[in-house]
């Protein structure tokens, strides 16, 4: 039954599980907030629905980019080196994407019949 729907970025996690429950899931949410890896990864996560016939929605939510800071919105070339543990990778962190996107998800589940599972 599909009664699911997940925000998938394209990265290794989401798309995992992705297909770990891929039967479960009646639709893929994915949003564009103009970071470095944003164009490659949503390339993956379109191919990713096509080939298991999940339909895939993808939201763009400019206004990150433009209200927020973090060096993953800055440019490749903004982003330190270093572990994530490390303090200078402070700088990577955008400020609740994950709490907007979530909201955004949750609200958008229940027009498609499914729940957010996120």
């Amino acid at each position: 039954m599909k009664d699911s729907l997940i925000v998938l970025s394209g990265g290794l996690d989401s798309t995992t599980m992705l297909y770990e429950f891929k039967e479960r899931i009646g639709m893929a949410v994915s949003f564009h907030y103009g970071s470095n890896h944003n164009d490659k990864e949503l390339e993956f996560a379109k191919l990713h629905c096509e080939r298991l016939g999940i339909p895939h929605l993808v939201i763009r939510l400019p206004f990150i980019k433009q209200f927020f800071q973090s060096s993953l919105l800055a440019g490749a070339e903004a982003i330190p080196e270093g572990n994530y543990d490390d303090m200078n990778m402070k700088s990577t962190v955008v400020p609740f994407r994950n709490g907007i996107m979530l909201s955004i998800a949750a609200g958008i589940a229940p027009a498609h019949g499914t729940a957010c599972t996120c």
